[in-house]
């Protein structure tokens, strides 16, 4: 089979463009589970604590973890704080992450990563390389700036008392 090599490039150039929908650059671009766009910003800076959980639904410290999340995330929402979840699990493992949600019965809501949406977001939030470990947490203050990273699980206990040390700063 030969490939014209103005397709290929055609094809290439397409990856370029902004995504309808999203405000995101096309590399930091994250999917909700009917394939519409999102950028990470759409949830930053409206005045509540903003938790970003990444995990994957294979991932048995996520599984561990993510229980924790839905109870900060029911304490905190009508008040000050919401969780985001973003599955690393990517599109073709859609319904392994679904079933993850339904599981846990996860009430925040959740995006899908492309495989390199995070991996963009953590590198532009950070100045560090993100390689893939999870649960991953990234903590925003109200105003929308990042005010901690955690490699690793984190508590309700934890985020609370995080959070409570922040506001007498």
């Amino acid at each position: 089979m030969r490939v014209n090599l103005l397709q290929v490039l055609s094809i290439a150039m397409l990856a370029l463009l902004p995504v309808p929908g999203s405000s995101a650059p096309p590399e930091e671009t994250l999917y909700d589970f009917d394939g519409r766009p999102h950028a990470l910003e759409e949830y930053l800076g409206q005045g509540k604590w903003l938790i970003v959980t990444v995990w994957a639904s294979d991932c048995a410290v996520c599984n561990k973890e993510i229980p924790e999340m839905v109870a900060f995330h029911n304490a905190h929402r009508d008040k000050d704080a919401t969780v985001l979840g973003i599955s690393v699990d990517g599109p073709a493992r859609k319904a392994e992450a679904l079933a993850f949600i339904a599981r846990h019965q996860v009430s925040f809501p959740n995006l899908l990563d492309n495989g390199r949406a995070f991996k963009a977001i953590y590198l532009r939030e950070t100045g560090r390389p993100w390689f893939g470990g999870t649960p991953m947490n990234l903590v925003y203050a109200p105003d929308g700036k990042l005010a901690a990273r955690r490699i690793g699980p984190l508590a309700k206990a934890e985020l609370e008392a995080f959070i409570e040390k922040e506001r007498k700063n």
